[in-house]
């Protein structure tokens, strides 16, 4: 008797896969289309004044002005990134603004999606890209780095998973320097083999990095570029120290919360201890796990909401980076009512409620004095923890079905086999 059910269920999943793939290209090009977009938006119509802060960077740098110096004639407030990253930012620079925009908005956009798409298989690839669009959108109109950022970290996740320590290194070293807390990724090397190797590729590559800019600046120059950058981090860090109920972009994080919700007026650095101590407790607790790629996969989602939630001079924008981790979160988890709810309420409270469609008076009356942006990742955060730690099962959906698969076909081979 002729059997058809295997190959059915061969077919079956192969046109499951082709959907997905499409649907991921579909994705690249509703980014990309929103990079060029945005670009078009925010150097015609809308200026954006970020983005002429990293324009202008590059020639400072290269005709030896102070970075960090006050530009009022060209744009408000400072740069306040790496010399690195202003050498970086060179090509982008030499275009004319609307092609400098869009090739720096592709990159961002493409950078974690390429991310992505390595990180996880591809129907929960689409997923995460589905509910990080938002996200990054607002990002890319601030021309932001987040969402690179964010797609560096994930690319070195991707790379350590494939015993790949030098692309790893050079991923975490680029976001470093663009923003520091990207060096929080160095933990993802700890479920890994020769982990001092790793340390010392990335030791080297940040070397080389810090002294990239020598390239078109002299050393005693540039030497002067990190004391600068040193001196407004270390104002902004006094700054923040005493902030009041937050301004329509800094947020603060939990930092911000204890303040403003219940008059806490000690230090950041308590609040933010107790967060590094619950982000590692399950590296401590749950090292017969690190062999689980669902594992690793939740742990790096839990170090991108971290890096916003604990971090004192986290911005409106900044939030994003929070938002692709509890994308990826949500993607990679077994799918149950309460993850539903908590993936809701953060695409409504953290990113719509940041657009136009949130009434202005509403938007300063309360989203923003009491800094309801940060509400919704709490529980996303300590759920995740929780999950880390073992206390609330989550099994890896992609797990479930390959079982599903193999019940469905089981029959079949014994059709066969009879």
């Amino acid at each position: 008797m002729p059997v058809t059910g295997g190959s059915h269920a061969v077919e079956e999943t192969d046109s499951h896969a082709q959907r997905f793939s499409r649907a991921a290209i579909w994705w690249l090009v509703i980014y990309v289309a929103s990079a060029l977009a945005v670009a078009v938006q925010r150097t015609l119509f809308s200026p954006e004044n970020n983005f002429l802060i990293l324009r202008t960077a590059s020639a400072h740098l290269i005709s030896g002005q102070d970075l960090y110096a006050a530009y009022p004639a060209v744009h408000a407030d400072f740069f306040k990134y790496s010399p690195t990253f202003a050498f970086l930012w060179t090509p982008f620079a030499m275009l004319p603004p609307v092609a400098g925009y869009m090739l720096w908005a592709i990159a961002c956009v493409t950078t974690l999606y390429a991310g992505l798409l390595r990180a996880l298989p591809p129907s929960q690839a689409v997923v995460a890209l589905a509910l990080s669009w938002l996200a990054v959108f607002g990002d890319i109109q601030r021309s932001q780095s987040n969402a690179l950022c964010a797609g560096l970290m994930i690319l070195a996740w991707a790379a350590l998973e494939r015993e790949g320590q030098w692309r790893a290194a050079l991923a975490i070293a680029a976001a470093a320097f663009v923003k520091l807390f990207p060096m929080a990724a160095v933990l993802l090397a700890l479920f890994h083999r020769r982990r001092l190797r790793f340390a010392a590729i990335l030791t080297a590559v940040i070397f080389v990095g810090v002294a990239l800019p020598l390239l078109v600046t002299p050393y005693a120059t540039l030497a002067a570029q990190y004391r600068s950058w040193y001196a407004i981090e270390t104002h902004d860090v006094a700054a923040l120290a005493r902030y009041g109920t937050g301004g329509a972009d800094l947020y603060a994080g939990i930092m911000g919360q204890f303040r403003v919700w219940w008059g806490v007026e000690w230090p950041h650095w308590p609040t933010q201890l107790a967060g590094v101590v619950i982000l590692l407790a399950p590296l401590m607790l749950q090292r017969r796990r690190f062999g689980s790629r669902h594992f690793r996969v939740l742990f790096l989602s839990s170090i991108l909401v971290f890096c916003v939630l604990f971090n004192h001079q986290a911005e409106s924008p900044s939030y994003s980076i929070a938002m692709i981790g509890t994308s990826i979160w949500f993607a990679a988890s077994e799918r149950a009512t309460w993850r539903a709810f908590l993936m809701a309420a953060s695409l409504l409270i953290v990113n719509v409620a940041s657009t136009d469609l949130m009434p202005r008076t509403w938007y300063h009356a309360w989203y923003v004095p009491y800094l309801v942006k940060t509400i919704p990742l709490i529980p996303v955060w300590l759920a995740m923890q929780g999950e880390l730690l073992g206390i609330i099962p989550n099994r890896d959906p992609s797990e479930r079905a390959e079982s599903d698969e193999r019940q469905v076909t089981a029959p079949e081979a014994l059709d066969q086999h009879g």
